[in-house]
């Protein structure tokens, strides 16, 4: 059984911090690496904690006990060594090309530490075994796409249910399942009464740490400001920092865009019809255009954003 050096172990734990920007990410990438989903749900992930005390606590974790810990590192740093180097899920951030580089510095750190025939070894082994980084990932964005596919596919049926009562109501409780499978597929783990009348869905998701309330309604006029009004107040009510998005397929009205941010302070970001079937066709990852807009109210103010509108 190999037994790593602490400055090995100590190189891989800052190779951890680097390689994904957001702790879902890492998550993700620790989970198809292999590790044990009873290891990591004793990680402290969650906001306020820092990417390096989370790699910290897992080596630290699977060092202390090497019989069952140093196979789960064996695993981890085939993962590392196999990773793409461009980073391209770090380029496209903001300030991206230094947290790219930052990452590569890492990687090579370690790399150089293990010694050039190990690193030899260990990608020929990861080849053979169908575990390289670059074939779980690719399997995992096929699966995905074809999830994704196949709630398009349903989203589709949806538009072409009528507006009479009885129909509305039924694509009322399966639009409330759609958007359920939708923030599952992207990790937001979501939770709440999915139940509501007037095709509403009233529920949570977990966005990089953050909470965000979610509320949705499908109907034929756009909203009203009453109605975000209602809302940022019931998000209000809410633990301090947690904020709301609001679904609205058929949009809203410039008003209800401008009741939003009426108070001074913003407690709502706004998704439309418009933005949901570019989510649904794969033109934009769901993930991707809720940090958008967080980040758009955030610098401009505006509950309202739709992708190039920067």
């Amino acid at each position: 059984m190999k037994i790593y050096s602490a400055a090995v172990l100590d190189a891989l734990v800052d190779t951890l911090r680097t390689i994904y920007w957001f702790q879902n990410d890492l998550r993700s990438f620790l989970t198809r690496a292999g590790v044990p989903t009873d290891v990591l749900g004793a990680l402290p992930w969650g906001p306020g904690t820092y990417k390096r005390v989370i790699a910290q606590r897992l080596v630290d974790q699977l060092a202390g006990e090497p019989a069952t810990g140093m196979p789960i590192i064996n695993m981890i740093i085939d993962s590392v060594v196999e990773i793409d180097e461009a980073m391209p899920h770090l380029v496209r951030l903001d300030d991206g090309k230094k947290k790219a580089d930052d990452a590569r510095r890492a990687v090579r750190a370690l790399k150089d530490l293990l010694g050039r025939e190990t690193i030899a070894e260990r990608a020929d082994r990861a080849r053979r075994e169908a575990r390289t980084e670059a074939e779980r990932a690719r399997e995992a964005r096929v699966q995905r796409q074809r999830n994704l596919k196949a709630l398009n596919e349903s989203f589709l049926a949806l538009s072409m249910i009528s507006d009479d009562a009885a129909s509305k109501r039924r694509r009322g409780f399966q639009f409330q399942e759609l958007l359920r499978d939708l923030f599952a597929l992207h990790d937001m783990d979501p939770r709440g009464s999915m139940a509501r009348p007037g095709e509403q869905i009233d529920a949570s998701i977990v966005l990089d740490g953050s909470f965000l309330v979610v509320e949705a309604k499908w109907e034929t006029k756009p909203i009203e400001p009453k109605d975000v009004r209602d809302f940022q107040g019931k998000v209000q009510t809410k633990l301090d920092n947690t904020l709301g998005l609001f679904v609205s397929m058929s949009g809203f009205t410039n008003h209800a865009i401008e009741e939003a941010a009426r108070s001074g302070r913003i407690y709502a970001v706004l998704v439309d019809g418009t933005d949901l079937a570019q989510v649904f066709q794969g033109l934009v990852d769901l993930t991707e255009l809720l940090r958008r807009k967080l980040r758009h109210a955030a610098e401009y103010g505006r509950a309202m954003y739709h992708v190039g509108d920067d």
